[in-house]
């Protein structure tokens, strides 16, 4: 231990005397940089334009960006209505099943709402999937809304399909 110590001391000594041997840059290296006098030129540059398409006006650029954020828009409304208004899917399902769970074996007796409720539980986990995947993938233009069609509209948004 006394033996690493004394090694890391001396280090640490010849360390701090090389620090204080060097001297600053003399008077006459900061004359010699200043005197210098060697010019840059400038890179050429092209004229930048605006691109739009040949046979379009600026007007119909324009508006071709408003409903890109329209679309945008309303995607991100859709997917977030999905996102808020999943968990009434097991609860309305188990309160009113569909129509094709009365054909069930003793279906007015409870399993129309057993088989409600799950249901409801399935397309809550879709709903709210496919919701957050709206809201993510909103300014991506090709993709089509994902979420189906909602039972509640809380937000001002129109589902394209429906």
């Amino acid at each position: 231990m006394a033996r690493r110590l004394a090694w890391t001391g001396s280090l640490a000594l010849s360390l701090a005397s090389l620090c204080l041997s060097l001297t600053p840059a003399a008077a006459d290296d900061v004359n010699v940089a200043a005197a210098d006098t060697t010019t840059v030129q400038p890179v050429p540059t092209a004229p930048t334009t605006e691109y739009v398409r040949s046979g379009s006006t600026q007007e119909e650029a324009e508006n071709a960006w408003i409903e890109y954020f329209k679309n945008v828009g309303n995607r991100y409304m859709v997917g977030f209505n999905s996102l808020i208004t999943f968990p009434a899917d097991p609860v309305m399902d188990t309160v009113k099943p569909r129509e094709e769970f009365n054909g069930l074996p003793g279906a007015k007796y409870g399993p129309k709402y057993v088989a409600g409720f799950g249901t409801g539980v399935m397309l809550s986990m879709y709903r709210a999937a496919t919701g957050a995947y709206d809201v993510l993938w909103a300014p991506v233009t090709p993709m089509k809304v994902l979420s189906p069609e909602p039972r509640y509209m809380l937000l001002p948004a129109t589902h394209p399909e429906f």
